[in-house]
């Protein structure tokens, strides 16, 4: 976020000194601890001004006619404050309506939108030209920079209680903490749930430099994270790794919806078959140009996909379009439930990894 934006939030929202509130903010970005936190403060300091609480909307749900009626309501209390959440919802035609309303905004009322990615341009424009727009989070949007600054938002939430952790530390918590940071929602989640585990290291660390054991002891593993282990073993055809890894994925308080698993492997084999087409020199550039993998996923593909057997990649995702359908309704189902139905598609691609026709 460049600093003349951090400097007019701390003036607008948090300055003893309070400027003049403006008719609309947007605040917007990937890093939603920090659009949390703006919120609340513009939430408080619109309650202290008016003497009641900012009335709420959630833009997947409300007209947004509800929301520009209740902007253009008259207050008898003073300042009165609205505030939009989810407005990534809006389409273009919503938006224009929040336009046309900002082209003469009610002084009494300060309006406050919060999204993930940047509004529709013709809003975006007209909020900047009457308010104010604050954004938090990566400067770009490719896969291995939300990964780059995710690592640096864990590392920076220790830091900020107390803690250190160093670089192949915080790779090591973001690994076992998130799924893949593809869009910014992903990345959004994956936010709050890095603030969450600083927390919590900070506090079991006492003190004491934080290690990988505490991490293992305090930081349970994302389901994607379980499932790509699981891959891992299929593809490598360790059966003794890849059934206990489904034991675990599939039991305990825990454990991952069958259906979540299916789809990580679908995706995973999906690119080993697209990375195998390539043909057996593939390297990690073009699978990465086929599969839009980017950075050590992409070399990993590309490595498992010149370990398996020719076609592999292709049969195995045959095989786990037909799991698809029979986690969902089978005879073998109704016989012995999920896990039955998991452990002999786990059999099948560990064949496959060895060569066999299945």
């Amino acid at each position: 976020m460049p600093a003349a934006a951090r400097a007019a939030v701390s003036m607008a929202v948090m300055s003893p000194r309070k400027e003049p509130l403006r008719p609309v903010y947007a605040l917007q970005g990937e890093d939603w601890p920090k659009v949390d936190t703006a919120l609340a403060r513009m939430a408080a300091r619109v309650t202290a001004e008016s003497g009641g609480e900012p009335e709420r909307f959630d833009a997947a749900e409300a007209p947004v006619a509800d929301v520009v009626a209740a902007c253009q309501m008259l207050s008898f209390g003073g300042l009165q404050g609205v505030i939009v959440t989810g407005a990534d919802a809006w389409r273009a035609a919503d938006a224009d309506v929040i336009v046309a309303y900002l082209e003469d905004p009610n002084p009494a009322s300060v309006l406050t939108i919060v999204s993930t990615a940047v509004l529709p341009q013709r809003l975006q424009q007209a909020v900047e030209r009457v308010g104010q727009v604050s954004r938090w989070g990566p400067g770009k949007a490719t896969p291995r920079e939300r990964r780059l600054w995710l690592e640096k938002h864990v590392a920076d939430a220790v830091a900020k209680r107390g803690g250190h952790v160093g670089p192949a530390l915080a790779r090591f918590v973001v690994d076992r903490a998130c799924g893949e940071a593809t869009d910014a929602q992903r990345t959004g989640l994956a936010a709050l749930t890095l603030t969450h585990e600083a927390d919590k290291l900070v506090a079991y660390a006492g003190g004491m430099p934080i290690d990988r054991d505490m991490v293992l002891a305090m930081t349970p593993e994302h389901p994607e994270a379980r499932v790509y282990q699981l891959a891992d073993a299929l593809v490598a055809a360790d059966a003794a790794q890849a059934f206990a890894r489904l034991g675990d994925l599939a039991s305990g308080d825990d454990r991952t919806d069958p259906v979540v698993i299916v789809s990580g492997l679908a995706r995973h084999y999906r690119a080993l078959a697209r990375a195998q087409e390539l043909g057996p020199g593939a390297t990690t550039d073009a699978v990465s140009a086929a599969t839009g993998m980017k950075g050590y996923p992409a070399q990993k593909v590309a490595e498992q996909a010149r370990s398996l057997p020719g076609g592999a990649g292709a049969r195995a995702v045959v095989r786990i379009a037909r799991l698809e359908l029979d986690i969902r309704v089978s005879a073998q189902r109704e016989l012995g439930g999920p896990q039955l139905v998991l452990e002999t598609a786990a059999r099948d691609l560990i064949g496959i990894a060895r060569g066999a026709v299945v």
